[in-house]
């Protein structure tokens, strides 16, 4: 299951990838090329696979970079991120256990969830706080509610472990 949401987050990032580059036809397409590159990493050559899986991940971050200098809107910059990562993660987790029980995979998607709607909730915080885009307060208050709550989740269980020990 691990793999699927890693190749479903690499379509997804190099999907947005090609929305953000859209002015910059070549760049888009090598962009896109590359994340489709990093859907079947696992079925290249362990030489070339070794090469894809870190560099995609800074290639994704330099040309999100570009695009927003050019002017592309930055919340497809942050959607970049957040499905990179993701990706990005669901591969070291494969890479160190293949065959992991389904409850052990379902615990990591779950962890991995929260912190990517952390993450994810920030940097829409950020940009709306900037004016990149406006919200209603309600839907701006319902953001930052339920970035709040998962946030003081992280840090209540952190500190449950540390007072276990």
């Amino acid at each position: 299951m691990i793999l699927w949401v890693k190749r479903g987050a690499a379509v997804w990032s190099g999907i947005f990838l090609v929305a953000l580059l859209y002015s910059h036809t070549e760049i888009a397409i090598i962009g896109g090329i590359l994340n489709l590159a990093w859907v079947v990493d696992e079925k290249l050559r362990p030489t070339l696979s070794k090469f894809i899986r870190p560099s995609i991940l800074m290639i994704n971050t330099v040309l999100s970079a570009y695009g927003v200098l050019k002017g592309a809107p930055s919340i497809l910059a942050v959607l970049i991120a957040g499905t990179s990562l993701l990706s990005w993660n669901a591969g070291l987790f494969l890479r160190r256990w293949r065959d992991a029980p389904l409850t052990v995979q379902y615990r990591y998607l779950k962890h991995l969830g929260v912190i990517l709607a952390v993450g994810l909730g920030t940097g829409l915080c950020a940009l709306t706080l900037q004016g990149h885009f406006s919200l209603r307060f309600f839907w701006a208050f319902l953001l930052m509610f339920i970035v709040g709550f998962l946030w003081l989740r992280i840090i209540s269980k952190a500190s449950r472990k540390e007072s276990a020990r």
